[in-house]
């Protein structure tokens, strides 16, 4: 073999172990970002369960607390004698539905008939009485939950990039994001209920429901603001508001520190991040088709930062700009 056909060989092989360490080195840098995802997932689902938790018992004391200030409207209700004892018996032998029999706790001397609707402004002032009286039992957990979130991505993104900074609570924009939580959020989370609770009151005066039926209604959707009926990712009402929250603190946080790090001279670009499943939405696809773009710049929906709707599962990626 010629020197020249030495030298070819050399080349080749140098060539093929270069294209072989970019393998591993892409193995590698794809291992660590898979344990640094990990180890994020747990860190964001510690928060999130706290916070699902404390919603539940919020929902159930609020839910307790109405239906209580709503007994005072019982003297609207005029008793009815009790459905016969054969009534079910001769419902199943109809092929019919048996009569469910009202909650013992509400009533012990049988259904009661509504004679008289019960105004809007009468229960909404009872409704407002309870929410203030319940404020801390949301505000506080919510509070709490966002907190932790936002530093928790603030200092994950600067640990990722090895960032020579701090990030703390302190900061303004953390301060400014902050601000619009706690009562304000609440404020959001009662008037969805408000709009629930007066979509069963307008059923029950049109279809003249009884007051132990309302009662039960009123807990019954309570209860599935605690737990729910669970459908794709999302459990109920206090699973969505964690979801939600905690993502939201979470990627504000990882865009807060970038956002440092650019101030601080470098160049920083973004990516949304989904979790590429057969459930993301049309406009999550399109926001991550976008590819890494200008940490300033908006994704396509019109977002600088994941969720994009309550219950979105994306995240936020950052990077300084490769050269």
């Amino acid at each position: 073999m010629g020197i020249g056909d030495q030298s070819a060989v050399v080349s080749a092989q140098s060539k093929t172990l270069l294209e072989e360490s970019d393998v591993l080195l892409k193995l590698a840098e794809e291992f660590v970002e898979a344990v640094r995802r990990s180890q994020k997932m747990k860190r964001r689902e510690r928060i999130e369960r706290s916070l699902e938790l404390a919603m539940r018992k919020a929902f159930r004391e609020q839910g307790r607390q109405f239906e209580r200030g709503l007994r005072k409207f019982r003297d609207r209700f005029s008793p009815t004698p009790s459905p016969s004892p054969n009534s079910e018996s001769t419902n199943l032998e109809r092929g019919e539905a048996p009569i469910p029999p009202p909650f013992p706790h509400l009533s012990t001397d049988g259904e009661r008939e509504l004679s008289e609707a019960i105004l809007p402004t009468e229960w909404m002032f009872v409704f407002h009485a309870v929410a203030q009286k319940t404020l801390m039992l949301f505000s506080k957990p919510i509070d709490d939950a966002v907190k932790k979130s936002l530093l928790a991505g603030a200092l994950e993104e600067i640990a990722s990039l090895g960032a020579g900074i701090s990030f703390t609570l302190v900061n303004p924009s953390a301060v400014a994001y902050l601000d619009q939580y706690g009562a304000r959020m609440v404020t959001k989370i009662n008037e969805t209920t408000r709009d629930y609770i007066e979509t069963i009151l307008e059923q029950a005066t049109k279809e003249g429901w009884s007051y132990d039926r309302i009662a039960e209604a009123l807990i019954e959707r309570y209860e599935e603001f605690a737990i729910g009926k669970p459908q794709a990712h999302i459990e109920s009402r206090a699973h969505l508001i964690a979801v939600t929250e905690t993502g939201n603190a979470y990627t504000e946080g990882r865009l807060q520190a970038a956002q440092e790090l650019e101030a601080a001279g470098l160049d920083m670009e973004k990516f949304w991040d989904t979790v590429g499943d057969d459930k993301v939405s049309d406009g999550c696809k399109a926001n991550a088709a976008a590819g890494w773009i200008k940490l300033d710049a908006s994704f396509p929906s019109g977002h600088q930062r994941p969720l994009r709707f309550p219950g979105c599962r994306c995240d936020l990626l950052t990077r300084v700009k490769k050269q």
